[in-house]
């Protein structure tokens, strides 16, 4: 296949991830990136979507190396890989639909609020439990209009804190050099991209199976929301068994999302307190059995009821790969977080209004998820890039974590942030001179040849945006009502 641009930057991301997580120099020669233009952004954000598709792939090809087989030509649409960035449909379009779902009717705490000093509150409230953190450390009345008076009559940093807290999700606006200038920000900029620790351990008789390379591997999955999930329906999409687990009663199970969602795609998911002695039993029983243990909880959730020591002497074995909002150090280590609100702490927001207002005749309006929006305040990103950009670096490290499993025996733990993800996004993945004809969400095809089912209809889906040789990619299960599934593996 002949490029149009020779995506030099595609490629230099992917370099740079590929040596963040310790991978085979060399590999990624054999990468072929195509798909001209670029969503429109002042970050490189269909690089990014390209670069860490190729990422996984790339884990694949070595993986496979370990069944004796030679590294697999990896061919990545940029485009396409853009299009599976968009929330809240990402590949998959129910027959019929329109491709622009309307805007859910719970978002009036999912939104910026002006501060005292001239800057803007990000909220994170489009959960139950968030939105009644938000309303329990102002002591106000469940109504926006409440919030977003006492927030105006505040300056962005007091307001920050007094929300954080009381555990609240929120964020203040600041530009990345703010950010950089911060305690926190210093703190994560300096943390590794993936930080991987090595365990002895007695190694594992499996071995990748070319054709289906995870076959056999039994993945346990503790991930809420966007990142962690897309790390694991990776894993789930090259033959692993996935086992999702869900606290009774949580968010997500009593959201939308608890009727089937494309962030479940290939995987089981079942109730289970790990609170309640018996769940703790059953969890300890789960996490002996599994190759790779994936958590993305708020900080500190797991490690209080069983410490990462207690995990691996449970499973020496065990590829372990967490991720969290704000880096493992520094003063913010400890803070809840999602993508959109990091992206207001970091400055991704800032700088998205500040492009946007340096050209408003061509960059305003902005798209957001395929949503027209204006520039009068900072915006997130027009795609989540850094919840699927470290979702694309778990899948990529649970799989690194099996080729060094089999390699030498050893488990391993990696770790992850979304904010050290921003860090890479602010320093190396800045919008091109000439990035292209600009790629508008969502897509209209190419769409898959087939048809499937779904938990509202029947459903198409995109065509994948990589090609692994000799490696097709597809889910064995639908998106599964949470519960469906018993807390154990099948096999």
């Amino acid at each position: 296949m002949i490029m149009s641009r020779p995506f030099a930057q595609t490629h230099d991301l992917l370099n740079h991830m590929w040596d963040a997580l310790g991978g085979d120099a060399g590999l990624t020669d054999h990468v072929t990136v195509t798909g001209d233009g670029a969503m429109p952004s002042p970050f490189a954000l269909t690089d990014l979507a390209g670069a860490s598709t190729a990422l996984v792939a790339t884990a694949v090809s070595e993986l496979l190396g370990e069944a004796g087989e030679s590294p697999r030509a990896i061919e990545v649409d940029r485009v396409l890989a853009s299009g599976w960035w968009r929330l809240p449909l990402g590949p998959s379009h129910v027959l019929g639909a329109p491709l622009m779902a309307p805007m859910p009717a719970n978002l009036d705490f999912f939104t910026e609020l002006p501060t005292a000093d001239g800057r803007w509150l990000r909220l994170h409230g489009i959960f139950p439990s968030a939105r009644a953190r938000i309303v329990k450390a102002l002591q106000v009345a469940d109504d926006i209009a409440a919030v977003a008076e006492i927030v105006k009559n505040s300056p962005a940093d007091e307001i920050e804190q007094r929300l954080v807290d009381g555990n609240a999700i929120v964020a203040a606006s600041r530009t990345p050099q703010e950010w950089l200038q911060t305690p926190a920000g210093r703190a994560v900029d300096a943390e590794p991209l993936a930080a991987y620790t090595e365990h002895p351990a007695s190694g594992s008789a499996w071995r990748p199976t070319p054709g289906r390379p995870l076959a056999g591997i039994k993945v346990l999955d503790m991930t809420r929301v966007i990142a962690g999930p897309v790390g694991t329906r990776w894993l789930a999409s090259l033959g692993a068994e996935v086992l999702r687990l869900e606290r009774p009663g949580s968010d997500e199970a009593i959201s939308h999302t608890g009727h089937g969602a494309e962030m479940v795609l290939g995987k089981r998911w079942a109730f289970l307190d790990i609170t309640t002695p018996e769940g703790r039993e059953r969890f300890t029983s789960l996490l002996a059995e599994a190759d790779v243990f994936v958590h993305g909880y708020r900080p500190g959730a797991i490690d209080g009821i069983i410490s990462e020591e207690e995990r691996r002497a449970i499973n020496p074995d065990l590829v372990e790969v967490a991720v969290r909002a704000y880096g493992w150090t520094g003063p913010w280590a400890m803070r809840r977080g999602f993508d959109t609100v990091v992206q207001f702490s970091t400055g991704l927001a800032n700088e998205t209004q500040r492009w946007a207002l340096a050209d408003p005749e061509n960059r305003v309006p902005l798209s957001v998820n395929g949503m027209s929006v204006d520039a009068s305040r900072p915006r997130h990103t027009t795609v989540e890039g850094l919840d699927f950009t470290t979702g694309h670096m778990i899948a990529a490290a649970a799989i690194r974590g099996l080729t060094q499993r089999s390699r030498t025996g050893a488990g391993s733990t990696w770790k992850f942030s979304l904010a050290r993800t921003a860090s890479m996004e602010i320093g190396l993945a800045r919008e091109v001179a000439d990035p292209g004809p600009a790629i508008q969400l969502p897509l209209d095809g190419p769409w898959e040849d087939r048809v499937y089912t779904g938990p509202f209809g029947p459903t198409k889906r995109l065509v994948w945006p990589v090609r692994i040789e000799g490696t097709p990619l597809f889910w064995e299960r639908p998106a599964e009502r949470v519960g469906s599934a018993t807390p154990t593996f099948t096999f």
